[in-house]
């Protein structure tokens, strides 16, 4: 690839800092691609730009986003061809001749366009079944309408082509980006979707009213195929045509799994993206916020496949987050938290900047995991293409990346605006060349993953031999020399396509493969749609036919299945198009089979055998939590998550001994408690609750008959941040006494308790015979992180209780920020011991010493300190060797925040600025260097007098706390570690700890309660982890991929989660608590969400 002089500073910037953390880890598969000149190729096909005259990137805003490729046998010589389309010159065809050496044949072949056409997408099908691959070809041109007219040259099957696209209806003038041909209806022919995009900026008081608009020019298009001509029946099929929908990329599957194609549209800027459901009687409906939690913000290319091999599709799309730190804090935008609450609840959906992996929970739901495999950074990227490009069986993730200016260089966008400003006090004219020539170009290399097979993606980009700096956007795979492997072909600015030769037959001679070719019937000749299932031993791999992949790109039309080191496979299925079913059992590997459509077997597809759920939904409690609308961000603006939100807390007991459960709601701020009683019946009825006027959130709750009178009592934690001052009065912990089923407040009872509470435990830990209580404080109002102090409440029978936190363990006092406690005999002797933990806090164990003390041995039990986010915590024998062990929720690996041993999370706070308020700095390693996170627009709105000293974003982009801070600043401040994020199961193994992770699925989202018990009666224990975060900011993004997650015990100490759709919970939104409670003699587990409706769930019968 060819790069520019000027720029190749910033490219060996870019390239050293990317392979410096990954010296030593390439091996065996070192140059898996090869990159072939020009030269060798015959290849010399380069997409130019000129962006300093009238067109650039201020007249036409996606002057950068390149043009595609499409891949495909025109010639029907068994060899893939290749088709580039041009924006500022003219698009070229390349025939195969073989050996990967290709010859110009555009004129020849009748596909030429003008330099100043400005082709965009490009798309290899059989669009008149004639059994010969066509070319549609789309345009975007701004200023000759005429020219914008998309094109279809028509195969006349001796290597010409024919324009004929008016003739089949589809010279469509709209803005268009790709095409993707389908048979959406089943009728046997090909159909199509235009993706188009608005060319005018659409202000943001006119986003409202242009929601449900109709633009015949940039909004999406369905085309239905009526006898050979296309028709536009767009409206009446339920697509959407609103000038907001600025669509980047389109992929074409089965989502839902009922055998029916399905569409999903990535739309840049403020339009979410689009989820079209196929209905199966020729409409649509969107249902994107119905499937999926969150989406990528300025969505680009995407790809629709089964990257984990369960069968079920899984999405990709991207978006343009950065890898390393400078590029990060020079191009990631500013910060505003009500701007994004408001964009969410006026429709516009949660959004995050990064690229994203939606897993397919095969339920109707989907969880976003990229950050957890490794794939959410890689830059302004456009194509996502998945295949198995080393053939080991899973597929890989090829993406093509780099903008051709800094356009959102935040230096740069202060200049423009500050020129605009001179200009119009000036009133001289705004000069756009001027403008222009102060953006830089900073060459990015492509990026490529190795699918690990684990739920996670190793980068091997420099490994592979993807690792030339450049600007690639559109781009196809495909086996163009027939040697059993995929190479591909990228389409780059300013430089000459790109062509890897894949070389895995070469270094992996024991891995094996299965290349597919499909004979559809009908109009549909090429078996689009068809889902392809291979079974080899243990393996299931799924695959769709669907040649448009990535961003403007269509792929070779041969199925490449890899195989790894499998040299028999079992069978092999393809369903075409919902309608009839083709098994070849043990077909020969490493060669090409080709299936008919026509030898098929019209029968039902198979399906799977039904099964019943753990958990079934049975809403029994009507209950719905409102939670107060709050901003921390707002009084203190380096915070990471919001402490405010904190319920609801749910805890059930037998209230009025009737031997049923009645449930106690803990309230928001400005709401009250309820205590719900149940009746024989199973209905609920509220009692009495007297003189509880407090106006702050219930952080937690505990239940014991406290005064010793023979019925049950309740302690209630008091938590809050916002509006509350340190130690403020409403912040006090309240004990609800129960009289004559009243329940009412004892005034007195408690010492004073004024911080926000993060965890409550009771126990007799004294052996006194009486209820006891370890009250964990979390925070301090305005003064996060300085450490509250914890308590040991001594109860004197009669429900009066004593602080003896300074005799029994005075480490508790400032042990830190409390979230997680739980009593348990950890060293057998018949006492009550207690485990602690909380934020930037080591998981902490205090051994009892009869009653006398508390003492901490944490140092015995765990053999190096395991410092996280504690956010939950429960204990049972889950290992059946009669100890109690420990499951404990942490916040998970599905975030920009890492955390290990040798780099951890950090917390570094002290009054910086000495303004009386106090400044807490996160710092976190990227690429081996430790860095704030706060960009500079947050830390310098904390500490304004660092403006000064960083006068622009540059001057920042490297800082470290070093360059922030004096060494006698940093001396004297504080500073808290997290060393792991991970969720741990615990093992009490012989007076010692043995800590092992959770499995992946468990590190999905932060973990906010967890609920043992043995769901499938086998007399192991198992466990129900809930939880996820969205109060949290804008650059972390909502993390809400936990559903509530059911692992199976095996009875020594290791867990497998069960499928979503098997477990049966369904659970959006913040989980913040688990019970377990029986209504009408029938076991549930209920669960507290956070400004949503309680939800329950009966147990399997």
């Amino acid at each position: 690839m060819e790069v520019k002089r000027g720029v190749l500073i910033a490219a060996m910037y870019i390239s050293f800092s990317h392979c410096f953390p990954l010296l030593g880890q390439c091996q065996e598969d070192k140059g898996l691609f090869k990159l072939l000149s020009s030269s060798r190729t015959g290849v010399n096909f380069k997409n130019s730009l000129d962006d300093t005259g009238t067109v650039n990137f201020m007249s036409h805003t996606y002057i950068y986003n390149g043009a595609g490729v499409a891949v495909g046998d025109i010639d029907n010589d068994g060899l893939d061809d290749i088709f580039f389309s041009g924006n500022m010159r003219s698009s070229r065809l390349y025939r195969n001749e073989g050996n990967l050496k290709f010859s110009d044949i555009t004129s020849a072949s009748g596909v030429g366009d003008a330099d100043t056409d400005w082709a965009t997408g490009a798309n290899m099908a059989d669009v008149n079944g004639d059994g010969w691959l066509d070319l549609y070809v789309c345009y975007t041109n701004l200023n000759q309408p005429e020219s914008r007219r998309n094109r279809l040259y028509i195969n006349q099957q001796d290597g010409t082509f024919k324009e004929e696209a008016k003739e089949y209806g589809l010279d469509d003038d709209s803005y268009s980006v790709q095409s993707a041909f389908f048979d959406f209806d089943g009728d046997g022919d090909l159909d199509m979707y235009l993706l188009n995009y608005n060319s005018d900026h659409i202000p943001a008081n006119e986003w409202e009213n242009s929601k449900f608009k109709r633009d015949p020019y940039a909004g999406d298009k369905l085309y239905e195929n009526r006898n050979g001509k296309f028709v536009d029946i767009s409206a009446v099929a339920g697509i959407k045509g609103t000038p907001l929908g600025y669509g980047l990329g389109v992929a074409v599957g089965d989502i839902n799994g009922d055998s029916w194609p399905d569409i999903y549209v990535s739309n840049d800027f403020v339009e979410p993206d689009y989820l079209y459901i196929n209905n199966q009687d020729g409409t649509f409906t969107e249902l994107m916020s119905e499937y999926f939690q969150h989406i990528s913000h300025f969505s680009m290319g995407s790809n629709l496949n089964d990257f984990n091999n369960d069968g079920a599709v899984d999405l990709f799309t991207l978006d343009m987050l950065p890898e390393d730190n400078k590029r990060q804090k020079l191009l990631y935008g500013p910060e505003n938290y009500e701007e994004y609450a408001r964009r969410v609840t006026s429709g516009f959906y949660f959004q995050d900047m990064r690229n994203m992996l939606h897993l397919n929970n095969a339920n109707g739901t989907f969880s976003e995991i990229g950050q957890f495999t490794g794939i959410s950074n890689t830059d302004w990227s456009w194509s996502a293409l998945s295949a198995d490009f080393d053939n080991d069986g899973w597929k890989d993730l090829f993406i093509t990346n780099g903008y051709y200016k800094d356009v959102t260089n935040k230096d740069f966008l202060k200049f423009r605006g500050d020129y605009y400003f001179n200009q119009s006090v000036k009133r001289s004219k705004v000069d756009t060349t001027y403008i222009v020539n102060q953006t830089v170009s900073t060459p990015i290399h492509n990026y490529i993953f190795k699918n690990t097979g684990n739920l996670k993606f190793e980068d091997k980009s420099d490994c592979w031999g993807i690792d030339q700096p450049g600007f690639s956007n559109g781009a196809a795979y495909s086996d163009l020399d027939n040697d059993g492997d995929l190479d591909l072909v990228t389409n780059n600015i300013d430089a000459k396509a790109s062509i890897y030769e894949n070389m895995s037959t070469k270094l992996f001679p024991d891995r094996h493969y299965l290349a597919l070719k499909l004979i559809g019937t009908g109009g549909n000749t090429g078996g689009y749609n068809a889902k392809v299932n291979v079974y080899s031993k243990d393996r299931l791999q799924t695959y769709e036919k669907m040649p448009v992949r990535g961003f403007q790109s269509s792929v070779g039309q041969t199925m490449h299945i890899g195989l790894g080191k499998t040299n028999q496979v079992d069978s092999l299925e393809v369903i075409w198009n919902h309608k009839s079913v083709s098994v070849v059992k043990h077909p020969e590997v490493d060669r090409i089979l080709t299936l008919d459509q026509t030898e098929a077997v019209k029968r039902p597809v198979r399906q799977d055998a039904p099964t019943s759920p753990y958990f079934r939904p049975s809403n029994l409690i009507d209950y719905v939590h409102r939670e107060y609308p709050i901003n921390d961000f707002k009084r203190q603006p380096l915070l990471t998550t919001m402490p405010s939100i904190i319920g609801p807390v749910i805890k059930v007991a037998d209230l009025d001994g009737n031997g049923t459960d009645d449930i106690i709601l803990g309230a928001s701020k400005n709401s009250a408690t309820r205590i719900l009683l149940q009746s024989e019946n199973g209905k609920f009825i509220d009692a009495s609750i007297q003189g509880d006027d407090i106006k702050s959130s219930d952080a937690a709750i505990a239940v014991a008959d406290f005064d010793g009178d023979g019925d049950m009592d309740v302690y209630l934690g008091s938590g809050g941040y916002y509006d509350y001052a340190p130690k403020d009065d409403d912040l006090q912990d309240r004990l609800l006494l129960q009289e004559n089923g009243n329940f009412i407040l004892a005034n007195g009872n408690l010492p004073t308790l004024h911080y926000s509470t993060g965890a409550l435990e009771i126990s007799d830990f004294d052996k006194d015979g009486d209820i006891d209580i370890f009250v964990g404080s979390r925070i301090i109002p305005g003064m996060y992180p300085e450490t509250p102090p914890s308590f040991i409440l001594r109860n004197d029978g009669h429900g009066k209780f004593e602080d003896v936190t300074s005799a029994i363990a005075p480490t508790l006092s400032s042990i830190g920020m409390v979230a997680i406690a739980k009593w348990a005999d950890i060293d057998n002797d018949g006492w009550q011991d207690l485990i602690v933990g909380g934020e930037f806090m080591p998981l902490t164990v205090y051994i009892n010493n009869k009653g006398k003390g508390l003492i901490d041995k944490s140092s015995t039990f765990f053999s190096e300190p395991l410092s996280g986010l504690w956010s939950a915590i429960d204990a049972a024998d889950y290992d059946n060797d009669g100890d109690i062990d420990f499951v404990v929720g942490n916040f998970g690996l599905n975030s920009q925040l890492k955390a290990s041993p040798n780099q951890p999370l950090s917390l570094t706070y002290a009054d910086f600025d000495q303004n009386g308020s106090i400044d807490p700095i996160v710092t976190y390693y990227n690429q081996g260097k430790e860095y704030p996170f706060a960009s500079r627009d947050e830390i310098t709105n904390q500490i304004f007098a660092l403006r000064k000293k960083f006068p622009t974003y540059e001057s920042y982009s490297d800082a470290q706390l070093v360059d922030i801070f004096s060494k006698k600043e940093l001396q004297e401040a504080k500073k808290l570690t997290a060393n792991t994020l991970e969720s741990y199961y615990i093992e009490n193994s012989s007076g010692q700890f043995k800590v092992s992770p959770l499995p992946s699925e468990a590190q999905f989202a932060p973990v906010n309660a967890i609920y043992s018990y043995d769901f499938n009666k086998d007399g192991n224990m198992d466990f129900v982890l809930a939880g996820n975060q969205s109060f949290i900011r804008i650059r972390l993004g909502v993390i809400d991929a936990n559903y509530g997650e059911l692992f199976l015990g095996d009875g020594h100490g290791s867990f497998k989660m069960v499928p979503q759709k098997k477990c049966g919970l369904n659970l959006k939104g913040d989980v913040k608590s688990i019970q377990q409670i029986n209504i009408g003699g029938y076991p549930y587990l209920t669960f507290g969400i956070n400004n949503s409706r309680l939800a329950t769930y009966a147990f399997r019968k």
